[in-house]
């Protein structure tokens, strides 16, 4: 069986989890530690927006902070009154491969397969604490229909892999919208509206209070049956100065922000999407040619593909063959890309008339 670190904290503040995540993602890959699941919780109330959401509003509005999370996908609570959880391995499959499918079918697992693999442990941990969790797909984890935590993951240069999700703890998607309209009133940041009826909690489906230790200890227990043997340990002295000195850097380089640098950008498209709204933004040469393009909003994909695509449209036409050719080259099946994933979109070809400006 597949052995990995388990971390509990229940105090981490939301810069030092994106430098954590970072180190993490380093020391991972070239095996200097063991995969680790990071189960957490962060003091304030926080939105966490998305990798690939544009945003541009103050940091900080009423009490309300905002962080931009390594991964993508949509927009989700954080802070007071979620559970964050993070499992990174050093591949999307590596404390798969000993399970009960053989190595080469775990190889073979589609991206949104992987999703489905990684939730089960808090589907498992929910389950032994009384709540019959779902996971239908995308990005969801439901109860009876309704939203209790989301999921997301990412996968960097090196191959490793950031799996994500936000827990309704005793806070959930209904404060949420709340949240964001008072942090984001012009509305640039987009969020199905949510209720009663299509949002839950923790707290709110076991009709009493939980800790976070009992939380905690129940999601990570769910990750020890469904992936393997769990060793319990604290965060280390060199994980927590590394925590601060990479969310230090992070924000030297304003990545809350982000991006910022490059030609000025002009909104060409926006369709509606899986898990929210897609847009793409170009700026064109005098020749017509693209100069620069970028993809914002609700997807979850790899970041080196993201730039690679990015990169791949520069200096072609803004048209639908040239288009087509570089979505092919990043996403399509094919041997070169294999490890490259866009969810949320549906087929290829919607980002592709997605870019090309063609509904």
């Amino acid at each position: 069986m597949p052995e990995f670190d388990v971390i509990l904290a229940p105090a981490l503040a939301p810069d030092d989890l994106i430098g954590l995540e970072l180190h993490f993602l380093d020391a991972i890959a070239t095996r200097q530690t063991p995969p680790v699941l990071l189960i957490y919780a962060s003091p304030g109330r926080c939105i966490s927006i998305g990798r690939y959401h544009s945003f541009g509003g103050s940091p900080e509005r009423d009490g309300i902070n905002v962080i931009r999370r390594l991964t993508g996908g949509r927009i989700v609570g954080a802070g007071q009154g979620w559970l964050g959880l993070a499992l990174i391995a050093p591949t999307r499959t590596a404390i798969l491969m000993e399970d009960a499918a053989p190595v080469e079918k775990a190889k073979k697992l589609k991206p949104e397969q992987i999703m489905n693999r990684y939730a089960r442990g808090i589907l498992t941990g929910m389950r032994a604490l009384g709540i019959d969790c779902f996971y239908p797909g995308r990005d969801a984890i439901t109860f009876e229909q309704r939203e209790i935590a989301m999921c997301t993951f990412e996968t960097d240069a090196s191959g490793a892999m950031l799996f994500e999700a936000a827990i309704a703890h005793n806070r959930g998607m209904e404060e949420l919208v709340h949240d964001l309209e008072r942090i984001d009133p012009d509305g640039a940041l987009s969020c199905r509206m949510y209720d009663a009826a299509s949002a839950t909690k923790v707290v709110r489906e076991l009709a009493r209070g939980i800790s976070f230790d009992a939380l905690a200890g129940a999601i990570a227990s769910g990750y020890g049956s469904s992936l393997g043997e769990t060793r319990r340990r604290e965060l280390t002295a060199i994980e927590s100065t590394q925590a601060q000195h990479r969310a230090q850097a992070l924000a030297g380089l304003n990545w809350l922000h982000q991006p910022v640098a490059g030609p000025s950008l002009t909104l060409r498209n926006r369709i509606a999407s899986q898990l929210g709204a897609i847009e793409a933004a170009v700026a064109l040469r005098a020749d017509g040619a693209i100069e620069a393009a970028r993809l914002s909003g609700d997807f979850i994909a790899n970041s080196p593909a993201i730039a690679a695509l990015e990169s791949e449209l520069r200096g072609h036409p803004l048209d639908l063959a040239s288009v087509s050719h570089a979505v092919a080259k990043t996403f399509g099946d094919n041997d070169n890309n294999e490890s490259n994933f866009f969810l949320g979109a549906g087929e290829l070809s919607n980002l592709v008339r997605l870019i090309a400006g063609v509904n």
